[in-house]
């Protein structure tokens, strides 16, 4: 029995790979048309076997800057009807471009996932995200209605703002970053807003890395389900989705190809082994992206999911770090979002859900400090003090902890929350 499911599997997993090779030599062979790819390829490339994707060449955030602003376009800008650009906050952005058919398929390919949350046509989705020409907020959006769900496009609002119309339209799923949930919460409790006034039945998080903890802290404080929403403009927004069987985070394999990288070597990695998440679009038609360097930390669980509600075969990790935000100290490795929850986690309510770390130019000299607000007056130097050894027990790091008025951190009015602030000690 075990052995011809096995032989199943491997039959099954032959003819998805022979879909994938083709799928991936038709997207070759439009992105070829572009000037970033007919630079970076020389001649047309082209695999017999998924193996033969390690020839190819990876394609950075990098390469698509220096492309800017059309280099990456693969067809005539006539067919273009819609351009999207990354958030650009550490450079400049990144586009991609769509052509009626790609807003055709692309958000046809997403709506899978909204399905799986639990979207339909009695839905109502309050999206908290920033519009505009970030791609997250509009192809979702695209995506919900398609499932005849209702949309509120809130995007950025002050957080009374959202509040009111959160109760006002009876919302039941919000979208928002990990960072903006602990804030609403903070909110809410502030102005004592019973948080049964919300007709919330589902999250959805994305946007920033978080942890298991954190996920199940935020489902705690709303009383509501948590999925978690994985997507980029580069490739394509919300095309790895947490599946509500299986938990897993389900890869949407028709629409793209997931391989998982040595972030140092770029060589591809088994099953199993943590490193970069590596991405290629299979069926985009105006700015298709070959290889591309997510950035992002990960591993695959399976290639071959038994999970009867996956849409197609390959399940990821949750995405555990970015390769481009750790914080190295005095030879420590430090994740700021890992840090951030541990502080959260470990404070409970004695402390609001917000913090900065600010980091020194020179980290030899100064010492990273934490700022966080505390809810009472009463004893704060012994829970600072019991903080900072919690921390050093789990980091190896001193950190310096200073409270500062809640007043410090402000409504929360961009798309991603920055808690690292690098500061100029000179």
């Amino acid at each position: 029995m075990v052995q011809s499911y096995l032989l199943m599997k491997e039959k099954a997993k032959e003819a998805k790979d022979r879909q994938t090779v083709k799928a991936i030599n038709s997207t070759l062979r439009i992105a070829f048309l572009s000037k970033l790819y007919r630079t970076k390829f020389k001649i047309l490339p082209k695999i017999s076997k998924l193996s033969g994707i390690q020839q190819i060449p990876l394609t950075t955030k990098n390469d698509l800057r220096k492309s800017y602003p059309y280099g990456n376009l693969a067809t005539d800008f006539s067919k273009v009807i819609e351009m999207h650009t990354s958030s650009g906050t550490t450079g400049r952005p990144t586009l991609s471009f769509y052509t009626k058919k790609d807003l055709e398929e692309g958000p046809k390919a997403i709506s899978i996932a909204w399905a799986n949350f639990g979207i339909n046509n009695k839905s109502r989705v309050q999206f908290m995200m920033s519009y505009g020409l970030f791609s997250g907020a509009m192809l979702n959006t695209y995506a919900i209605q398609s499932l005849g769900a209702f949309v509120l496009p809130s995007g950025i609002q002050p957080t009374a703002k959202q509040v009111q119309l959160l109760q006002e339209f009876g919302i039941d799923t919000m979208v928002a970053t990990p960072s903006y949930y602990l804030h609403l919460y903070d909110h809410l409790i502030q102005n004592n807003i019973p948080i049964k006034s919300l007709k919330l039945k589902r999250g959805i998080v994305a946007g920033e890395v978080y942890s298991d903890k954190m996920k199940k802290k935020i489902s705690e404080l709303f009383c509501i389900k948590v999925f978690d929403h994985y997507g980029l403009c580069e490739v394509n927004t919300g095309i790895i989705y947490e599946c509500k069987t299986c938990g897993g985070m389900a890869v949407l394999d028709e629409y793209v190809y997931p391989e998982i990288i040595n972030p140092t070597n770029g060589k591809i990695l088994k099953e199993g082994q943590e490193g970069e998440l590596v991405l290629t679009s299979l069926h985009k038609e105006a700015s298709p992206i070959i290889r591309y360097r997510t950035g992002d930390i990960t591993s695959i669980k399976t290639f071959f999911s038994k999970c009867p509600n996956c849409y197609g075969s390959v399940i990821l990790e949750r995405i555990k770090a970015r390769c481009d935000s750790t914080i190295f100290y005095k030879g420590l490795k430090l994740e700021p979002f890992e840090l951030r929850d541990e502080i959260v986690l470990f404070t409970g309510d004695k402390m609001y859900n917000r913090i900065k770390i600010q980091i020194s130019e020179d980290l030899f000299k100064e010492k990273p400090k934490i700022l966080l607000s505390l809810k009472s007056s009463t004893n704060n130097k012994s829970i600072l003090r019991a903080l900072q050894n919690h921390l050093r027990e789990k980091t190896g790091v001193t950190f310096l902890i200073e409270e500062v008025p809640y007043s410090y951190f402000g409504d929360v009015t961009s798309t991603k929350e920055k808690i690292v602030e690098y500061v100029d000690k000179k």
